[in-house]
C-alpha cells in the first residue's frame, strides 16, 4: 500500500519542533514521502499541503503536534485540524510534548477533533519536556527532555504506524484511549485555558532605553503576535505567553520575573504526579516494548 505522510507541528521552545524531526528522519529512512510544515508562519505552505492532502491518491498519514498549554493543545493546531480535507483512506497520529507539570487532555482533544474530521488513529503520542517557561531556573521542571529514550520510543511510534498502514487494513487505536487523565484530574484540567494563564502570568514591559528595534522578538514569534512600532507591540489576543520574545531577547530588553511561577509549575507536578512521563498509544495488536524496539 502506497502512503504518503505530513507532519504539521507549532513549537515555540523548539521541543514539539525536535519531536516533528525524529519523526520526519523516521519516516525518510522508511522510504515513506514526508512532507513537513510549521504552524504559525507560512499560511500558503500549509494551504499547499492542505490541497496535496485532499488530492493525494495514495493512503495519508498526517502527524500533528502541539505542545500542551494550559492543559490544551495551541489553538492554531487545533485550528488545523478543523481545516484537514475530508478524503478516504486518512489516518493522523496526534503528539504532544508537555512540561513535567501535566499533559492534560490536550492529547484526548486532539484525538477527538481528528476522529470529527474523519481521521482513523494508527497511534499517538506524549512526550515530556523541558518546561518552556522555566529556562532561568537552576532546575526546570522536565530538564534533558525530549532525551534519546524518548526519541527512540517516538521512533518506534512511526516504525508501527508505517508497518501498520502499509497492510491493507490497518487496526485504528481506540480514541477513548486518550483519555488516560483520572477523572478526577480531568474535571480540575479540563476548563483550563490560555486566557487563564494570561491572568497568572506576569505582564511583559518593554525598556525602550534598552530595546535596539533588532526584531528577533517579531521574527520568533510563533504566532505572528508581535510587531514593531516602533518598539514591540502585541496583539494579546493572539498571543500564547510562550515568553520566546523574553526568552529571545538580545538586549534582555522586556523586563519580566517568572520566579514566582516556577513553585507553581512544580506544585502542578507534584499534584498530578503522570507516571510513565512519556508513552506511545498503539491498537492492542500493535503494542511494543519500546526498550525492544
Amino acid at each position: 500500500m502506497e502512503l504518503k505522510s505530513f507532519v504539521f507541528y507549532c513549537s515555540p521552545a523548539g521541543t514539539t519542533r525536535h519531536l516533528g524531526e525524529v519523526i520526519g528522519q523516521t519516516l525518510a529512512a522508511l522510504s515513506c514521502p514526508v512532507e513537513s510544515c510549521v504552524l504559525g508562519r507560512d499560511e500558503e505552505r500549509v494551504k499547499r499541503l492542505l490541497r496535496e492532502i485532499a488530492e493525494s491518491r495514495e493512503r495519508v498519514c498526517v502527524f500533528v503536534g502541539s505542545p500542551v498549554y494550559s492543559s490544551h493543545a495551541l489553538p492554531l493546531v487545533m485550528d488545523l485540524i478543523d481545516r484537514l480535507p475530508r478524503r478516504p483512506e486518512a489516518w493522523a497520529v496526534p503528539f504532544v510534548t508537555w512540561g513535567a507539570a501535566s499533559s492534560g487532555v490536550a492529547l484526548a482533544e486532539m484525538g477527538s477533533a481528528l476522529a470529527g474530521r474523519g481521521y482513523l488513529l494508527p497511534g499517538a503520542a506524549k512526550v515530556v519536556a523541558v518546561h518552556s517557561l522555566m529556562w532561568e531556573a537552576a532546575s526546570p521542571a522536565g530538564a534533558g527532555h525530549p532525551d534519546a529514550a524518548d526519541d527512540k520510543i517516538v521512533a518506534q511510534l512511526v516504525r508501527e504506524v508505517v508497518s501498520s498502514l502499509r497492510t491493507p487494513d490497518p487496526e485504528p487505536l481506540a480514541v477513548e484511549v486518550l483519555s488516560y487523565q483520572p477523572p478526577a484530574a480531568a474535571a480540575v484540567l479540563a476548563p483550563q485555558n490560555l486566557e487563564m494563564a494570561k491572568q497568572l502570568l506576569p505582564p511583559r514591559e518593554v525598556d525602550e532605553k534598552l530595546c535596539t528595534q533588532c526584531g528577533v522578538c517579531v521574527d520568533n514569534c510563533p504566532v505572528a503576535a508581535l510587531d514593531l512600532d516602533p518598539f514591540p507591540v502585541c496583539d494579546d489576543s493572539s498571543c500564547i505567553v510562550c515568553f520566546n520574545c523574553v526568552r529571545l531577547c538580545p538586549e534582555r530588553a522586556f523586563s519580566v520575573d517568572l520566579n514566582p511561577i516556577f513553585e507553581h509549575i512544580r506544585k502542578r507536578a507534584r499534584t498530578f504526579m503522570e507516571s510513565p512521563a512519556s508513552v506511545i498509544f498503539l491498537p492492542p495488536d500493535r503494542l511494543v516494548d519500546p526498550g525492544n524496539g
